[in-house]
């Protein structure tokens, strides 16, 4: 006897029968069971891919805190992104006040998911990016606390040079010694290093 033709058209899934022994007042269950488990797993996983903060950013896990304005972050997938902090210019870790700042950064991030705003890429091939914590824009703040110049080669963020102005006339972080030395004065001063 031939076969009946195979129908074409989309295939409905099918529902894997209840184990053998599963007694009958369980076998509805099964069925909500075999329908939920899929969809949950399905949920999740589409989340996670997309991790994105309160504001639609995508969020990043912290690393490492390499000095006062690079960080190494890992995306949804896992991948690690050197950053740099877009738009200030922390002192280099060798310079003076450059642990403090690296410090400043450390205790601000830890290993917490940041939100990435931004996506650039320097010619160093980080990442260019504002982080945020919550509604917290951390380049902002380590400017803010004197922690970091603002990056004056472009133009500059007018929110940026305000707090840069508040922390020098307060003294605050590295405004503290009249003498600070920015960063990229100071990288020009040094040799170049192979």
């Amino acid at each position: 006897m031939p076969r009946p033709p195979i129908p074409s058209g989309p295939r409905r899934p099918r529902i894997p029968p209840p184990p053998r022994g599963l007694p009958k007042q369980l076998r509805p269950w099964w069925l909500v069971l075999a329908l939920v488990i899929p969809a949950v797993t399905a949920t999740v996983q589409t989340c996670q891919l997309k991790r994105l903060d309160q504001a639609g950013r995508p969020q990043w896990l912290v690393r490492t805190i390499h000095d006062g304005d690079t960080v190494t972050c890992t995306d949804a997938k896992g991948e690690a992104h050197r950053i740099r902090l877009v738009g200030i210019d922390a002192p280099e870790f060798h310079q003076s006040y450059g642990p403090e700042s690296t410090a400043a950064l450390q205790e601000k991030l830890g290993r917490r998911m940041v939100g990435i705003e931004g996506g650039a890429l320097d010619q160093y091939g980080r990442v260019l990016a504002t982080l945020w914590i919550d509604q917290r824009n951390i380049n902002r703040e380590m400017v803010a606390e004197g922690h970091a110049w603002v990056f004056g080669r472009f133009a500059p963020d007018a929110d940026l040079v305000q707090a840069e102005s508040e922390a020098r006339k307060s003294h605050r972080g590295l405004w503290a010694d009249p003498q600070a030395v920015n960063p990229s004065q100071w990288r020009d001063s040094r040799p170049p290093q192979p």
